[in-house]
């Protein structure tokens, strides 16, 4: 009987150890799931991010390379721009030197081997005074004439456009011209200020060339006065007649000069 009851007791102190020793397994079971499933989820999230990171970074690139694309096609078009800058420049310096030349061509045509001689009928010094238009200026200049009109007398400021009142201010200038120069030749010269100029002119002197062959145009096709008197000369801002410095400096230096040449005998 002692026997059974020891035996007894010893198993169920056995099985109260067995039962123990898998509750502990169960428990060490379920930890390392929950730090298996914290691991995925931690992975889960890692990747998560960096795919997010990757998605940007393509974005980035994207925009980087369509930036290049538009940064690459504003170069070729300044690439252009400079190219046609470059040879209108060149056509206007040459059209400038033809016009020089033919400057200089008329003033020697008008000259006599010991100097310029005007005939006393066709004083110039004395026909100065009769140059009287308002808005006008009329000087001797050595041995010329030099009628000094405002460019904004004439055009739209920075443009070879006429605006209404040239027609007056032209048409007693031809007037004049006709009446008391007859024969003498004229010169025609444009000049500008040290501003930049605006589309489509890319230079001063085009801009100084246009107004000056814009005045040509009016004396011949509209007042009739013969063109073979005329020379056509773009200065474009080398001869100011007073400092750039000041707005009012600017304006005087925009003009058209009428140049009348002393009549030679021959």
């Amino acid at each position: 009987m002692f026997r059974l009851c020891c035996f007894t007791l010893v198993s169920l102190a056995l099985a109260g150890l067995g039962c123990n020793q898998n509750a502990a397994w169960r428990q060490q079971q379920v930890l390392a799931q929950q730090q298996t499933q914290a691991q995925i989820a931690e992975f889960e999230r890692r990747a998560s991010g960096l795919d997010a990171s990757n998605q940007d970074l393509h974005s980035q690139l994207a925009q980087a390379q369509q930036q290049q694309r538009i940064l690459q096609d504003e170069l070729s078009l300044v690439r252009r721009q400079l190219n046609d800058t470059t040879s209108q420049l060149a056509q206007s310096q040459e059209l400038a030197k033809e016009q020089q030349q033919k400057v200089q061509t008329m003033m020697a045509s008008t000259q006599y081997r010991g100097g310029a001689v005007i005939r006393p009928n066709n004083s110039l010094t004395s026909e100065l005074s009769k140059i009287q238009i308002p808005g006008v200026t009329a000087r001797q200049d050595g041995d010329v004439i030099r009628i000094e009109i405002p460019a904004d007398a004439l055009f739209q400021t920075g443009t070879n456009s006429l605006i209404p009142n040239s027609d007056n201010i032209l048409s007693q200038l031809t007037g004049i011209l006709q009446r008391d120069f007859p024969q003498n030749k004229i010169g025609i010269e444009g000049h500008t200020d040290n501003q930049p100029v605006m589309p489509p002119y890319t230079s001063s002197h085009q801009l100084s060339a246009s107004m000056a062959q814009t005045v040509f145009d009016q004396l011949t096709s509209r007042y009739r006065m013969n063109p073979d008197r005329l020379v056509v000369v773009g200065h474009g801002a080398n001869h100011p007649v007073v400092s750039n410095a000041t707005p009012a400096g600017q304006h005087k230096n925009r003009r058209v000069d009428l140049v009348i040449y002393p009549q030679s005998d021959n």
